[in-house]
């Protein structure tokens, strides 16, 4: 399955750059942002689906002993633990879920296998030397 991970690659190319998951944890590109994200960094960050914390360079990977089943409960524990779930009802819990999916599956499909990757918002980009930057929701 293609999924997004933290990677250090290409950390500190960036002013702002910070790495606080763990070097390939799963990341998701679904955020909720502070009011003051430029200042933050809230706006750059890949927040971790293991650790809850985040890191500002993801990378495009295929892990095929990954299924999206799994990918789905990874995401779900991530979400009740942070807290998310107490503030929606069970369907709004699945969208929630599902739009995480969704996202990570777009970002993926935006990019080759092995593209390091930033955002800014909701621009995921391309951060490796030689590839195009394609732009991605």
């Amino acid at each position: 399955m293609l999924v997004l991970v933290a990677t250090n690659e290409l950390q500190g190319t960036v002013d702002g750059d910070y790495a606080c998951t763990v070097e390939g944890e799963l990341v998701t590109p679904v955020v909720a942002e502070c009011a003051s994200p430029a200042r933050c960094g809230c706006n750059m960050g890949f927040p971790g689906l293991a650790s809850s914390r985040a890191v500002t360079t993801a990378q495009v990977v295929d892990l095929p002993h990954i299924s999206e089943e799994q990918m789905r409960e990874v995401v779900e524990d991530s979400l009740e633990r942070d807290g998310w779930f107490d503030l929606a009802g069970e369907a709004c819990q699945r969208e929630l879920v599902d739009e995480h999916l969704e996202c990570i599956a777009a970002v993926c499909a935006a990019f080759p296998i092995g593209t390091v990757v930033g955002r800014n918002g909701t621009e995921v980009f391309s951060r490796s030397p030689g590839l195009p930057d394609l732009r991605a929701a």
